[in-house]
């Protein structure tokens, strides 16, 4: 991640959160905090993406043992892109 780039967590953590504090003060980075968008903001963007025809990017696998550790072996290459689902033949 860049100097200055800001971290947008997706998940809750009730534990601890490892993250080492003198590596984000030196890297300039920010971690934020968003409980997410109001409903109205929700619906102007679904709203937005009927328009101009935006659609998700999506990876499938099929749900057996080969789709399963191609997914991981995917994930782990860093090559997984935005979305990926296993899907029942």
């Amino acid at each position: 991640m860049l100097p200055g780039g800001t971290i947008y967590p997706l998940t809750v953590e009730f534990g601890k959160t490892p993250v080492r504090m003198l590596k984000l003060i030196t890297s300039g980075l920010n971690i934020q905090g968003s409980a997410g968008a109001p409903r109205r903001e929700i619906r102007r963007m679904l709203k937005f993406c009927v328009q101009h025809d935006v659609k998700p990017t999506i990876m499938t696998w099929p749900m057996n043992k080969k789709g399963v550790e191609d997914a991981l072996k995917t994930l782990k290459d860093g090559k997984m892109r935005y979305r990926g689902v296993l899907v029942v033949e």
